[in-house]
């Protein structure tokens, strides 16, 4: 907590606006039950881990 007392910005305003619409794009994604199990991630991108 005594980091979080320091902070002067917040990360969100340091962020590109194409990154928060990818995490807005994401939350929307989330709350419409559009999530993909962790095993179905690793099976689509296997090959790179």
């Amino acid at each position: 907590m005594k980091l979080r007392e320091n902070e002067t910005t917040d990360w969100w305003e340091e962020i590109s606006k194409e990154e928060q619409a990818s995490i807005e794009k994401g939350i929307q994604n989330a709350n419409l039950g559009k999530l993909n199990s962790h095993s179905k991630a690793r099976n689509l991108y296997e090959k790179w881990l």
